[in-house]
């Protein structure tokens, strides 16, 4: 791990395991029984059937998705966690329904207390639609070189397969990588052609899918709004829906909607929710404005209990 300016990155603790979608309600299960597989890995090797790198490769995803929390006295659920994936009382405890994954993506693409850099890199920071598997690990060791301790180039290169793979969809049908990460069903990385590395090496280009979005329901995205001006804007009642499209962390970036999406969904919002959103003008600035705050665990219930798409 390595911090500056505040903010702690992480290139390794998954032991090069990409999150399989098995392994999140085995985990949940032995939390919510009040056992502890995922500090304890000897127990965790026999209650959740697991080799000991994998286990604490889960310990590492379960945090780094923020699902639960280690705290002094063994883990806790964190409150989205719980809401929905808890075995008793969740909303999908077994990740039945799409708008888990989406909202796994948002919940690691957006951790601010020890976050991943691969997902800060390319979700938040990345400048183009397009990027080589070169040119990502090149970003990440100028981003480690800052730090008094540089992860290796070898660390480097499997944090980006273990970010590759958790979103690139498998080759087949076939085998455990089927079984594999949760975020891969998204589509939001794909395979654009090849090209030539600055070592005249031809290699992968993939690209982003900055198409529509439509399987989010739009309660999840209203719940993504509220998540990011909580954190970003916590005491401003109004936005600039520029920064809601392209602002540090904002669903426009960390889902890869397209401003004009961005605006269509602000509007159905604005019609279906009149007391929780409003939009202004002023100066020939667009803004959104919210009435009251709130944690949009609201929307988030009602995005699985009864989701609207547009």
């Amino acid at each position: 791990m390595n911090t500056i300016a505040g903010t702690t990155y992480r290139f390794s603790g998954h032991q090069t395991f990409a999150l399989r979608i098995a392994w999140i309600p085995k985990a949940i299960r032995e939390i919510s029984l009040g056992r502890d597989p995922l500090t304890n890995f000897d127990e965790g090797i026999v209650l959740l059937g697991l080799g000991k790198n994998m286990v604490e490769a889960l310990r590492c995803w379960i945090e780094t998705f923020q699902i639960a929390i280690r705290e002094n006295d063994g883990w806790e659920m964190s409150e989205v966690g719980d809401l929905v994936f808890n075995p008793n009382s969740g909303l999908d405890p077994y990740l039945e329904d799409h708008s888990s994954n989406w909202l796994l993506h948002w919940l690691i693409s957006t951790n601010s207390k020890s976050p991943f850099f691969a997902w800060e890199c390319l979700f938040n920071r990345w400048p183009t639609s397009e990027f080589s598997a070169s040119t990502v690990v090149d970003a990440f060791r100028k981003e480690s070189d800052r730090y008094p301790k540089p992860a290796s180039p070898v660390t480097l290169k499997q944090h980006w397969e273990v970010f590759l793979h958790s979103y690139r969809p498998p080759k087949s049908n076939k085998g455990e990588d089927h079984l594999d990460s949760a975020l891969s069903v998204l589509g939001l990385i794909q395979e654009a052609g090849e090209r030539q590395n600055i070592e005249g090496k031809w290699e992968i280009l993939y690209a982003f899918d900055n198409g529509p979005k439509t399987a989010i329901p739009q309660q999840l995205f209203s719940y993504f709004i509220h998540s990011w001006w909580n954190v970003t804007f916590p005491e401003e009642q109004t936005v600039m829906l520029r920064d809601l499209v392209a602002g540090s962390q904002s669903p426009g970036r960390i889902l890869r909607m397209t401003e004009s999406e961005i605006l269509h969904r602000v509007a159905d919002l604005v019609r279906f929710q009149p007391t929780v959103f409003q939009t202004t003008e002023s100066a020939n600035l667009r803004q959104l404005r919210r009435l009251r705050r709130t944690n949009g665990h609201e929307d988030l219930r009602a995005a699985y209990e009864k989701p609207r798409f547009l």
